[in-house]
């Protein structure tokens, strides 16, 4: 029970209101708990952000586009939770590009002598959103991006931890907020 206060205060602190022009980005990050006796510690990894964006939609004209700008954004949807309007991909591998934009634009995973890891390594990623309802019938998008890479050469199977740089989920939430507008 108290694990659970922990995490709702962590999430709900990062909500707050904003215009509603554009995408407005905010971050919750994901809480790791560990609990020992009577004591909980909680991590906050500052790499990872679950990043939200309001939508000027309902929740359920929200939820009818965001598969299809997943796809439009060429990121194959293997789970879907219509009861929690959630969906993603909890696992797929990538290479060089995500659609037509240079993996490099989404991730940092370091650079080599041949640029950056995230364009010539094999990427692992995990892409997940959840549709919430915001203030005055709008929706909040939540998007979490992880990612590691593996270079697809040589002995070492050892995988490099990557970075979201943010604009896959600004991405996500753009192509969300042209199709509820009917584009």
């Amino acid at each position: 029970m108290r694990v659970a206060s922990i995490l709702l205060v962590v999430l709900t602190a990062a909500c707050a209101t904003s215009s509603p022009q554009r995408p407005v980005l905010r971050e919750v990050r994901p809480a790791s708990i560990a609990a020992s006796g009577s004591t909980v510690d909680v991590h906050i990894p500052q790499d990872r952000a679950i990043v939200g964006n309001l939508i000027l939609a309902s929740p359920a004209a929200t939820w009818a586009v965001l598969r299809r700008a997943y796809e439009d954004l060429g990121i194959p949807v293997t789970e879907s939770s219509a009861a929690s309007r959630t969906l993603g991909n909890p696992r797929f591998l990538v290479s060089r590009q995500l659609g037509s934009t240079a993996l490099s634009r989404f991730l940092s995973c370091g650079a080599g002598l041949h640029g950056p890891f995230a364009d010539n390594y094999r990427v692992e990623m995990f892409v997940r959103s959840t549709v919430v309802p915001a203030d005055d019938g709008a929706s909040e998008l939540h998007t979490y991006v992880e990612a590691r890479a593996r270079n697809p050469e040589g002995t070492s199977n050892t995988a490099v931890p990557c970075s979201s740089t943010r604009r896959l989920e600004r991405d996500i939430a753009t192509r969300v907020h042209l199709l509820v507008a009917g584009g």
